[in-house]
């Protein structure tokens, strides 16, 4: 967590930086409540997630993306496929490759958690005016591409 409290001889950061650490604080609480409503730990959750946002994809891609190992990612994923939120479908193409598939149920359980706060943040925004919304979405998009690269910088770094 980031404190009012820099250091020294340092420019003091906006308040709007904090309300960005409080929602994404928040973000994670959420994240938290939807798994525990759809019975599923953090991890499962995040990879359905993962399925549900990419569309069909293999284990070896979802274990990249959790960054987790294919071992621990077919765990899980024999986890989400028993409570019934993904399945397994061979490709067409190559039979011995496998993605991984939401199922329509899981996204609508999904979809059931989280289109109240995804309407009321679409209402919100419609009633702003256009200008105000063109602002709101280019901060957003740079906001996102910041974060980005953040997160390339610190997967480059060596961890103690």
């Amino acid at each position: 967590m980031l404190s009012h409290e820099g250091p020294p001889d340092t420019p003091p950061l906006h308040p709007s930086a904090f309300m960005l650490q409080a929602l994404l604080t928040m973000a994670n609480e959420t994240e938290r409540e939807v798994a525990r409503h759809l019975g599923l730990n953090l991890t499962d959750y995040r990879a359905l997630g993962a399925v549900s946002q990419a569309g069909p994809m293999t284990v070896g891609a979802l274990a990249a993306q959790l960054g987790a190992t294919a071992a621990t990612t077919t765990a899980i994923v024999s986890r989400l496929e028993l409570h019934g939120f993904v399945e397994r479908l061979r490709s067409s193409e190559d039979r011995r490759q496998v993605h991984v598939t939401c199922t329509p149920a899981a996204a609508a359980a999904i979809s059931a958690l989280m289109r109240p706060l995804v309407t009321a943040t679409s209402n919100h925004l419609a009633s702003l005016p256009q200008d105000q919304q063109a602002e709101i979405g280019t901060f957003l998009n740079t906001v996102l591409h910041l974060m980005q690269h953040h997160l390339l910088t610190l997967s480059e770094k060596d961890t103690p």
